[in-house]
């Protein structure tokens, strides 16, 4: 499949050899981007290859109107050198798409508003992905029946470990989660927002991927759901849709699901995990619980669930190097991780 074209203009040599780099290095939606610092030459490619978006510097882009080359893009973002204002009448007679932000900001809210356009316009670049994939990708869930064992934390080691090995990203289920406070940055949607996009159109997920998606150190995480009612609103067969492109079309090796609520068929879920883990702890109260959701287990027929759960006992959370060490150490047990990983 051809990859959408991106092509930046800018006739400062300098500064659009350093934009270039860092989209090729950050823009994670899969652009051939292709950089111009002559508004001709532009022009002479544009008349033979259909640019997807042009990201262009204000003085490129008014040379552009006076060779009447900007008719050759539908997708324009303007970088404004002066003081940007918003130039509606730009739109008002044809059907581009013409948006403004200012040249001088950081790289990555360039990046940001390049997403939220690829977002607002996602009938335009359809079919954008973020890394096509052959590999079948390892799903890692976490249940447990008791209550605040660290499990969230437990996920996020386990995700920043993995994160040597491939591209790992992890799915919260849990309701009220304080997860938002770590997040980079505030999230434009949930979980429940990215699997309205995963079954409304295929084709376009992985531009909201982009959008939604927050990351902790070197794991991408989607925010949790608000209430446990738009948790039980996921069910078997989308969560199965969703962890699909999101290994095949987006790319990542490793899925860790939090499984803190219960979706919908909730079993069947634990049944796509590759690698099951339940926290337990040693005390009376707790290992009643752990007991209480086995005899569940096998009382429903669910006995291979059981079969698969490995059961853990993580150290004292506020021993920060003891857990990593732990982290390591039982994903090389479990054969996800080689003695080589970091």
């Amino acid at each position: 499949m051809t990859r959408p074209l991106l092509t930046l203009c800018d006739l400062d040599e300098t500064y659009c050899g350093r934009l270039y780099e860092y989209l090729k290095e950050n823009l994670k939606l899969k652009f051939n981007i292709q950089a111009f610092t002559t508004v001709d030459i532009l022009v002479d490619y544009s008349r033979k290859n259909t640019s997807s978006l042009l990201v262009v510097s204000e003085s490129a882009f008014e040379e552009l109107g006076k060779v009447l080359g900007q008719n050759l893009f539908k997708n324009i973002l303007v970088l404004d050198e002066e003081a940007g204002i918003l130039r509606e009448e730009e739109n008002r007679f044809d059907d581009r798409n013409i948006i403004h932000t200012t040249k001088y900001q950081k790289a990555g809210k360039i990046v940001d508003t390049i997403i939220d356009f690829c977002a607002e316009k996602a009938e335009s670049f359809e079919g954008l992905t973020v890394g096509i994939s052959d590999n079948e990708g390892t799903v890692i869930g976490l249940f447990s029946p008791v209550s605040k064992c660290g499990q969230t934390t437990l996920a996020l080691k386990m995700g920043d470990v993995l994160s040597s090995s491939g591209k790992t990203i992890m799915l919260s289920f849990d309701s009220f989660s304080s997860l938002p406070q770590k997040l980079d940055a505030e999230a434009d949607g949930t979980i429940n927002d990215l699997m309205y996009y995963a079954e409304e159109d295929k084709n376009k997920f992985c531009i909201y991927l982009e959008k939604i998606k927050r990351s902790i150190g070197n794991i991408d995480v989607i925010p949790p759901a608000k209430i446990a009612m738009q948790i039980k609103e996921i069910d078997y067969d989308s969560l199965k849709m969703l962890l699909g492109l999101l290994i095949h079309d987006a790319g990542y090796k490793y899925v860790i699901l939090d499984l803190t609520e219960y979706p919908n068929g909730f079993f069947d879920i634990l049944r796509l995990c590759n690698k099951l883990f339940t926290i337990t702890r040693p005390n009376s109260a707790d290992a009643y619980r752990v007991e209480a959701y086995e005899d569940v287990l096998r009382l429903n027929g669910h006995e291979d669930i059981l079969a698969s759960t490995i059961k853990v006992v993580i150290p004292d959370l506020r021993e920060g190097a003891a857990v990593s060490r732990y982290v390591k150490e039982l994903l090389k047990r479990e054969g996800l991780i080689s003695d080589k990983t970091t």
